[in-house]
């Protein structure tokens, strides 16, 4: 689809990398820094440096040693580093005595591609790092998070102040701004406050009535009134639940090569959106997720929340055992800590931690009280390991477990005494069908504890797990003042040590001064962009000071006042005059003296994230699905992305064009296989918890939104649309297109340039040449599972009328995989005209990256197989070729001859019986007295009736004129689209709607 740019189109305006820092820091402390701590440091650290190279710090790996540099930032395979833990050179492997795992040499990998960042604050504070454990000191203890909370009384207004705004909330940016001489802005109208709660709260952006309707109603009321409206809407807990979702590392797969599913995963993100809109007061949320099962009453959601603990990345086939049991605590604690706590928790499992007041032994008294979960078993990751729970009424649950047990002990007592074969493997079959029976019960991935009696925890030197050292018991952290806490009896409640519900009861106490200051600062920094920390998940001393420290207590206080309701603090922050101020950036003396806004004297312009945009392209076209919950859909990957992974469409399945319009929230999420064109947006990382997504500012953004195929068939809905709703009336579809996407009419200017933009593209469509387009979508190899979903026209695309559409020849299955035979691929036939003898021209365009195309002719089918005769190009080889299809496929002449890429090239193919000639014609020239290409006898002639059609493999194929003549008359096949210039005209229009600035933007 062509569009000129007529408009301010997507132009992204935030710096790259802006807010990325956090994920790479947290990666580092939980994966490079113990690494480098247990293998490196003991001969390139501090004390000891052999060959004058230390490892201890980026500076110093950069000046490297005897051998030079020790890493290329960015450059992961030009770095002696790799070189060394990759064993690749015999003279240069480290460690000397033991290899590092596979998953460690990723690690280092990973981290300097990432360009090997380290935490600036280890320069500033290198004292840290060799201070010895000690006593927290009352400096320590009196860093501004570990203080109590406590309400702050709000500011009065100063002599002479302007009033801003009525609540708490602008009186405490009133005074900060009055301290610097500074003035809010004024309001934002109307229209900007319906969006910017329609996004906010809902994800979505207001239907044009509802935007109108706002702008008339002057009632006092009104704004109080439309919050309350979206708060009750089932909308407001999806959007919320997506922001959750980032904090706690969701995805419905386990990472690593074969990224398998983690089936009912979903069950948690469908609960995270009941506690959204049910407004769970948040510390029973909390609770819930840490020790649901554990809580009375027992509830099908408490069991639900503890898949919190069950979301990350787990390596089912480990190196060592031992590390990964410690592991697979440690995501479940860092988790904790990052997302409830704001702490950096696992920054203390190898060493004191470098900056916050956190010794090691602290680490391992807070991991006590998981201890005792029931981790990943290889051999039982089915519904009946213990990381599946039934859901149901308790005793009906445990009368179930005894009669089913009962029934498979008796079968395998059957089993063991049948001495018929066939007897045998009937019992057995029955045996295995009950043992993966699921129960009258739904189930859950949760947590199961493994008895009453917890093992024993120790202290691990340097985070290893094979150098356990003192014993320690659960406890607090003590830089809070907590100790060791009263644990109930091994007897209370069933079958679990409850330790994690006094952990949850403490993590959600009122008392606790970190768990209301984090959720209340992660919920302003949804509304206004950023945090008033904006480190919103680390309190510590490596992150940022609040702006507004009073501001921050009194929003927790509030919440805690308030029954912990999240909803509640929702309304207290919208109703303030600073939420609803103008994103205006013309105050020049604010501009000067507080460019970054931390003073708050403005709100934020913020771009809509991956998942809002998508929504609100599908709700703008009028194709969202609204349907909520269940294990989500599956997005079509094209080719390109299916062949990123090692075995093509494993585990991948397709979804009904109906699920493909549901909410983004509801995209199925592979760990390894990223949906284009939210990663293009900067989608969650989902390896490790996320506070605040990068935004990032790239080409691709805006190639993706004019070019992706989402985006072209929204636009062709989102025409049909304004066709339906205002009729063949220009000017009516071009306000009513205005209204949808961006909320308001067109100024005359924009309405003059809309019109000659639509003038001027009819033109384009009318002028366009007939041509047809076929091209390739799967890759070269795919699983059998994911090849057998697929209906024929999804291997090669084409017209959707007077086609039909063919596998072709695929290799035996090895190891689940098939893999295409690239000179038999997938293929397209025309279906009306059917001829033995005639002549048949057409001009082939092959795209870039084309490895094959070919036109085939007296054409027919065997199963997904072509039989008949092929041109064959071959551009890489720049080869021309006749080929007979049977059963083998055999080459009856080929030559060199020139096939560029992105040229016309016209052929004349002439079939009589077993003789087939073959011309290559200059552009509109058709010599018939020219020396033909191929002249050729089939000494075993195909010579049955067939079709014409064509083949493509790597790239499109365009083909033009396509044309045969024979003894029946004469046709031409044409590729006139079944719409008319004017509807694409208007579907080039909507696209460009979807791609404004006004539409990404929220103002």
């Amino acid at each position: 689809m062509g569009v000129a740019v007529a408009f301010h189109v997507f132009l992204p305006r935030v710096r790259a990398g802006e807010n990325g820092a956090s994920a790479d820091s947290t990666f580092f402390e939980m994966r490079i820094r113990p690494l480098l701590a247990e293998h490196c440091y003991s001969c390139h650290g501090e004390e000891k440096q052999k060959g004058h190279l230390r490892l201890d710090s980026r500076a110093a790996m950069l000046k490297g040693g005897e051998s030079g540099p020790a890493i290329v930032p960015g450059q992961p395979g030009q770095s002696r580093l790799m070189e060394a833990v990759r064993y690749q050179n015999p003279d240069l492997q480290m460690p000397p005595k033991k290899r590092l795992t596979d998953r460690q040499v990723s690690d280092l990998s990973r981290w300097i591609a990432s360009n090997a960042p380290w935490p600036a604050h280890d320069a500033a504070r290198a004292a840290a790092t060799t201070k010895t454990p000690a006593e927290i000191t009352a400096q320590e203890r009196a860093w501004w998070s570990f203080q109590p909370i406590r309400r702050p009384p709000v500011p009065a207004p100063r002599g002479g102040q302007q009033k801003f705004g009525s609540s708490p909330i602008d009186a405490f940016i009133a005074e900060a701004l009055r301290q610097k001489g500074l003035s809010p802005n004024p309001p934002a109208s109307r229209r900007e406050l319906i969006r910017r709660a329609y996004f906010d709260l809902l994800g979505l952006p207001p239907e044009p009535e509802a935007v109108l309707a706002f702008e008339r109603d002057r009632s006092p009321d009104a704004w109080s009134r439309l919050l309350d409206e979206l708060l009750a809407r089932p909308q407001y807990g999806e959007r919320w639940a997506r922001h959750w979702l980032d904090v706690v590392r969701f995805a419905q797969s386990n990472g690593y090569e074969r990224d398998g599913e983690k089936p009912l995963a979903w069950r948690y993100r469908d609960y995270v959106v009941r506690a959204f809109n049910s407004d769970k007061p948040y510390d029973q949320f909390v609770r819930e997720q840490i020790a649901g099962d554990e809580l009375e009453p027992r509830t099908d959601d408490g069991i639900i929340a503890t898949g919190f603990q069950r979301l990350g990345v787990w390596d089912d086939e480990p190196d060592d055992k031992r590390m990964a049991e410690f592991d697979e605590l440690d995501d479940i604690l860092s988790t904790t800590g990052t997302a409830l706590l704001g702490l950096t928790l696992g920054c203390a499992r190898c060493h004191e931690h470098k900056f916050d007041p956190i010794p090691q032994a602290d680490y391992y008294r807070l991991l006590a009280f998981f201890r005792n979960v029931s981790l990943y078993d290889n051999a039982k990751y089915t519904l009946d390991s213990p990381n599946y729970v039934p859901l149901g009424e308790p005793a009906k649950i445990e009368a179930w477990r005894a009669a089913h047990e009962s029934k498979i002990k008796a079968l395998a007592n059957q089993a063991n005494a049948a001495t018929n074969a066939a007897a045998k493997k009937s019992i057995e079959a029955q045996l295995e069908k009950l043992k993966n029976e699921s129960a009258p019960f739904e189930w859950a991935l949760a947590v199961k504890e493994r008895g009453t009696n917890p093992p024993p925890t120790h202290v691990l030197i340097r985070g290893n797990a094979g150098s356990p050292g003192a014993e320690i018991e659960p406890a607090f952290l003590s830089v809070l003042g907590a100790r060791r806490p009263a644990l109930p009896s091994p007897s209370h409640p069933p079958a679990s040590s409850g330790r994690r519900r006094v952990l949850a009861e403490w993590i959600a106490s009122a008392e606790n001064p970190l768990t209301a200051r984090v959720i209340a600062n992660r919920i302003w920094q949804h509304h206004f962009g950023r945090g008033l920390v904006s480190s919103t998940s680390d309190f510590g001393k490596a992150g940022t000071a609040p702006t507004h420290p009073q501001l921050l207590d009194w929003l927790a206080a509030e919440l805690i006042a308030q029954g912990w309701s999240l909803k509640a603090l929702h309304k207290s922050i919208l109703v303030s005059a600073a939420y609803q101020m103008s994103s205006r950036a013309d105050n020049a003396r604010a501009i000067e003296l507080d460019p970054s806004n931390n003073l708050l004297w403005r709100q934020n312009l913020r771009r809509l994230e991956a998942e809002t945009l998508r929504d609100t392209v599908l709700a703008v076209s009028g194709q969202l699905n609204e349907t909520m919950g269940g294990r989500g859909f599956f997005p079509r990957l094209s080719g390109e992305v299916l062949a990123g992974q090692s075995r093509p469409g494993l585990d991948w399945e397709l979804s009904t064009p109906a699920e493909l319009s549901r909410r983004s929230l509801y995209v199925y999420v592979r760990r390894t296989m990223a949906v284009p064109l939210l990663e293009a947006f900067d989608y969650n990382n989902t390896a490790t918890p996320v506070g605040e997504r990068a935004v990032t500012t790239v080409a691709p953004q805006a190639l993706m939104l004019l070019n992706d195929e989402f985006m072209q068939r929204q636009s062709e809905a989102f025409a049909a649309r304004l066709f339906r709703e205002a009729g063949p009336n220009t000017d009516a579809m071009l306000r009513r297109g205005f209204a949808h996407a961006l909320g308001r009419h067109p100024t005359a200017a924009e309405e003059r340039v809309a019109r000659e933009f639509l003038r001027s593209q009819e033109r384009t469509f009318a002028q366009r040449k007939s041509s047809l387009l076929f091209h390739p979508e799967v890759p070269a190899s795919l699983s059998v599972d994911y090849l057998r979903q697929l209906e024929p026209a999804d291997f090669l695309g084409g017209p959707a009328s007077g086609w039909t559409y063919h596998r072709g020849s695929w290799s035996p299955a090895y190891e689940g995989i098939r893999t295409v035979e690239r000179a038999r691929g997938p293929f397209a036939l025309y279906e009306y005209a059917r001829f033995s003898n005639g002549v048949i021209t057409a001009r082939l365009t092959l795209h870039t990256a084309s490895e094959s195309a070919g036109l085939v002719v007296r054409a027919v089918t065997d199963g997904d197989e072509l039989r008949g005769y092929e041109l064959a190009l071959d551009p890489r080889r720049q080869l021309v070729s006749i080929r007979r299809h049977g059963k083998q496929l055999a080459t009856l002449a080929e030559t060199h001859s020139a096939v560029p890429t992105g040229q016309a090239l016209t052929f004349r193919v002439e079939l009589a019986g077993p003789r087939l000639r073959v011309w290559r014609e200059q552009l509109d020239t058709k010599a018939a007295g020219a020396t033909p290409l191929f002249d050729v006898t089939d000494t075993e002639p195909w010579l049955l009736a067939g079709r014409v059609g064509v083949r493509s493999w790597g790239a499109p194929l365009s083909v033009e004129e396509l044309a045969a003549r024979s003894n029946g008359g004469s046709w031409q096949m044409t590729g006139v689209p079944p719409t008319l210039p004017a509807q694409e005209a208007l579907a080039a229009f909507c696209l460009l709607l979807l791609n404004l600035n006004e539409l990404v933007y929220v103002d």
